[in-house]
């Protein structure tokens, strides 16, 4: 049985000021609701987690993979995630460092390309994270190779200049759709669709927009 949307917002209260908002978290139980995944992905882990993790045992189960660099802020919604019995629900520890890649200069979980593999294929992944400063480009980088055909990415905080950014370069480098987008819901918020799972393409306008968004403009991401 589906839950009320009444209990989305039992979820999210008495949350500090970073929890996913309402409006996203209604997306979320609602694209889990309608496309049935089994597998989902997320960077940031937190209330988010049981949004997923809630509507997965409304459908009847799935597995739910969590990527954290601190982790010990999502562990007080994690300890309630023993109730959703029929979710495969794993957090995975992952360092954020700054690398050097065939992409660019880009903050990237280190040892998360291991447990993704395991894990998948994912059909829906959100995107909250890393925090805004360093930049989300190099999340669904790495995650499109374990990604089912057709899979949908949710971005939150999409209505920032660094978020613009990081969608225009996953274009460049993935077969791409935006179904949707608006700065008005939540902090801003994209839905996209990568038509099939594969490596991403190499761009020098993303490689060299890596290098000046880190070393000429840090801290900001507002290149293209």
């Amino acid at each position: 049985m589906t839950p009320p949307a009444s209990h989305l917002k039992t979820l999210l209260s008495s949350a500090d000021k970073w929890v996913v908002s309402l409006q996203i978290a209604h997306v979320l139980d609602g694209l889990i609701l309608h496309l049935r995944p089994a597998s989902v992905l997320e960077f940031g882990a937190g209330r988010s987690s049981l949004v997923l993790a809630q509507a997965l045992q409304a459908i009847g189960g799935g597995r739910l993979t969590s990527i954290e660099h601190q982790t010990r802020f999502a562990e007080p919604a994690w300890q309630q995630m023993e109730r959703y019995e029929r979710v495969d629900a794993q957090l995975i520890a992952a360092g954020l460092s700054l690398r050097v890649s065939r992409h660019g200069l880009l903050h990237t979980y280190t040892g998360a390309g291991e447990a993704m593999g395991g894990r998948g294929p994912f059909g829906l992944v959100f995107i909250d994270a890393p925090p805004g400063h360093l930049g989300r480009d190099a999340t669904l980088l790495a995650a499109a190779p374990f990604l089912a055909p057709g899979a949908i990415v949710v971005l939150d905080d999409a209505a920032r200049p660094g978020e613009k950014t990081a969608v225009r370069r996953w274009e460049r480098a993935l077969d791409v759709e935006r179904l949707y987008e608006s700065d008005a819901v939540g902090r801003g918020l994209v839905v996209l669709r990568v038509a099939q799972p594969r490596s991403p393409a190499f761009s020098w306008r993303t490689f060299a927009g890596t290098i000046h968004d880190r070393v000429i403009e840090r801290p900001s991401a507002t290149s293209t």
